[in-house]
């Protein structure tokens, strides 16, 4: 019976060994079957893709476009890639410049900028003149942002503004001819 018990108890102790990987005569654990984690990679980001609504010659396709150019935005704060944004602004849009070079200079001084999660609203899409003025109203999560990789981050609190954008049809595509911040929305 003393035997059964010794024996028992051999069997648990080999039996706990083996599952720890460790030895029962050293002490020390086994780290050869242990998987190490391996870090997971980073998601590329790409820029969004043009929703084919915003490709239609119309008032509805020119305020898919500006929702679209919203997300270009987005992207562009999050990526410092402010290629996709500048591509869709004509060089008539001083605005469009300034904010596609803020991104670009924030982004190559190492600084970040995370994601404003610009939401477009749109309120009105209007042909004036050969070209469609679309209303905006935006809203923004609150963020953070730095000059540099060294800076203090700037907080930005969440917040509303209305844009009116004039976008032009080239013949094949739209483009942001001029933006207009306006007074916040009440």
């Amino acid at each position: 019976m003393m035997y059964a018990r010794v024996a028992a108890a051999t069997l648990v102790l080999l039996a706990v060994a083996a599952c720890s990987g460790g030895d029962p005569a050293d002490g020390e654990p086994t780290t050869a079957g242990t998987p190490s984690a391996s870090p997971s990679p980073t998601p590329t980001l790409a820029p969004p893709t043009i929703p084919p609504e915003a490709q239609e010659h119309s008032a509805d396709g020119a305020a898919a476009f500006v929702k679209y150019y919203v997300s270009l935005v987005n992207y562009a704060a999050t990526s410092g890639d402010t290629t996709p944004l500048s591509s869709n602004a004509s060089s008539n849009c001083g605005s469009c410049t300034r904010l596609a070079d803020r991104y670009a200079t924030i982004y190559r001084g190492g600084g970040s900028s995370e994601n404003p999660k610009w939401a477009a609203n749109v309120t009105s899409s209007q042909l004036i003149d050969g070209a469609f003025f679309v209303t905006v109203d935006l809203s923004t999560a609150a963020h953070r942002w730095r000059r540099t990789a060294d800076a203090r981050f700037t907080e930005v609190p969440a917040g509303r503004h209305a844009d009116i954008y004039s976008v032009k049809w080239t013949g094949t595509n739209w483009t942001i001819d001029r933006l207009v911040p306006q007074e916040v929305p009440e």
